[in-house]
C-alpha cells in the first residue's frame, strides 16, 4: 500500500501587497530570549516585535498586518535604532532614552516588497519606514491577546513543550509578559475599541499635515 504525500509551501496564505503605505503601530510585543546567530555564532538575544496596520484590506475585510522584528537594542549600529530615527525624522543619539509604549498608535509610511525565504514561501518584509503623510485610526479588528498566545504556542513547541492554555496575558517562559506595554491596552488584553461606524470618519490627509509622530 503507498502512502504518497506532497510538499504544500505557503497554502493561500496572501502576503501583504507591495508598495508604499501608510500604516499605524497597533502593538509592541516583547519576545524574549530568542537564539540568534550572528558571525557564526549562536547566542539567545531579547527580541522585540512591531505591528503595523495598513489600508489594505484582506479576503476577509479586516485591514492588513504587517510585522518586523528586531534585537531589543538602541545602540548607534543597532537596526531597531535606524528604524526609529527614520521613521521619526531624526536618529537616536546615544544616552537618549525612549518610551517604546508611545510607537503604538503612531503614524508612519512603510516601504513593502515580497522576499522569498528558504522553502520558497514568499513573505512580506518592511524595507524601510518614513514619517507619516496621511493620519490613520486603528480599526479595532487587530487582537494582541491573539498574537501573545500564538507566540506562545511557538516558544513551547520550539522548547518541546505541551502548548499553553489560552490567556490575556501569557508569559514568554520567564514569568514576565510579553508585551512590557501591555497597559496601553485594557486590561483584558483585548485591543482598544473600534470606533463606532456612526462615528466620524478619521481625517483625511491635507496639505499641511503635521507629520510629527510624537516620539
Amino acid at each position: 500500500m503507498s502512502y504518497v504525500l506532497q510538499s504544500k509551501v505557503g497554502g493561500d496564505f496572501k502576503p501583504h501587497p507591495e508598495g508604499i503605505h501608510p500604516a499605524i503601530c497597533v502593538d509592541l510585543i516583547d519576545l524574549g530570549l530568542v537564539e540568534s546567530e550572528w558571525q557564526g555564532q549562536r547566542r539567545l538575544v531579547n527580541k522585540l516585535r512591531l505591528v503595523f496596520e495598513t489600508e489594505q484590506r484582506g479576503e476577509d475585510g479586516k485591514n492588513c498586518i504587517i510585522t518586523k522584528t528586531f534585537t531589543a537594542s538602541l545602540h548607534p549600529k543597532a537596526k531597531l535604532s535606524d528604524f526609529v530615527g527614520k521613521w521619526r525624522g531624526r536618529p537616536v543619539v546615544p544616552g537618549e532614552s525612549i518610551d517604546l509604549s508611545k510607537l503604538i498608535g503612531a503614524n508612519c509610511t512603510l516601504v513593502v516588497s515580497h522576499q522569498q525565504n528558504m522553502v520558497g514561501r514568499t513573505y512580506a518584509s518592511i524595507d524601510a519606514v518614513s514619517k507619516p503623510t496621511k493620519r490613520l485610526v486603528a480599526s479595532g479588528s487587530y487582537d494582541p491577546a491573539l498574537a501573545r498566545q500564538r507566540i506562545a504556542e511557538w516558544k513551547a513547541r520550539e522548547a518541546g513543550a505541551a502548548a499553553p492554555q489560552a490567556s490575556s496575558q501569557p508569559s514568554n517562559g520567564g514569568g514576565r509578559p510579553l508585551n512590557p506595554v501591555a497597559a496601553a491596552f485594557p486590561q483584558n488584553g483585548a485591543a482598544p475599541a473600534a470606533t463606532p461606524k456612526s462615528a466620524a470618519p478619521p481625517p483625511a490627509p491635507t496639505a499641511d499635515f503635521d507629520p510629527e509622530v510624537g516620539f
